[in-house]
């Protein structure tokens, strides 16, 4: 179901500690609490190590490790109030299992993403609440990041034209397949959902296979 009853939107600063807050405050009013949690604020940058300043990289830091930290904080203290049990899924990278060349900042902040989700898992299991991460790799139909900057950088990184990346990351993969937001919302909602209601703390990779990511 849809409809004003059923959808509310508000604009925050996902590194605001206050921010964050009023926005499950908010949610409590409107819906009387909160069941689901998908964090996915999302940044990207490219850049050599040497290159790299530390305004990227605390801007990466900010919002997908904060950023996360304060989502998921909000959420747990929400769920554990009300004694319903609830489930939050974070929306990682493939590039928080395999360091990529160029894109330091970005690889570990979604690397410490990961961790927080397993940190969380652990915490929540005694109440029900559930954790669980869906790593997606080169979605790039639909993507605002590949619209920036990033499209360029990683073109640069991988010594390509960028008209050719969505071919070349295709390639890379063992299925040879592209990866569409489809895809990842069909994860998430399997790992939110009852049918997923035995795991909590588990990665399901949807990068259309990548050895070096395999979970192990």
């Amino acid at each position: 179901m849809a409809g004003a009853d059923h959808v509310a939107a508000t604009c925050a600063d996902i590194t605001g500690e206050a921010e964050v807050d009023a926005i499950f405050a908010a949610t409590a009013l409107a819906f009387g609490g909160v069941d689901l949690l998908i964090s996915n604020a999302g940044i990207a940058s490219s850049a050599p190590l040497d290159e790299t300043s530390l305004a990227v990289w605390e801007r990466n830091q900010s919002i997908l490790v904060t950023g996360y930290f304060l989502a998921s904080r909000g959420a747990f203290r929400m769920m554990k109030q009300q004694h319903l049990g609830g489930s939050m899924v974070f929306i990682a990278s493939k590039n928080g299992l395999v360091a990529s060349a160029g894109a330091a900042a970005y690889c570990t902040a979604k690397a410490a993403e990961i961790h927080l989700a397993r940190c969380v898992a652990l915490e929540g299991a005694e109440h029900g609440i559930r954790v669980n991460v869906v790593n997606p790799d080169a979605v790039i139909r639909g993507s605002r990041i590949w619209d920036g900057k990033w499209k360029q950088e990683r073109a640069a990184s991988n010594k390509i034209d960028p008209d050719d990346i969505e071919e070349f990351y295709r390639q890379r993969s063992l299925l040879k397949r592209s990866v569409l937001p489809e895809d990842i919302a069909e994860a998430v909602y399997f790992l939110a959902s009852d049918k997923a209601g035995k795991s909590t703390g588990n990665i399901l990779n949807v990068d259309a296979g990548n050895a070096a990511a395999f979970t192990r």
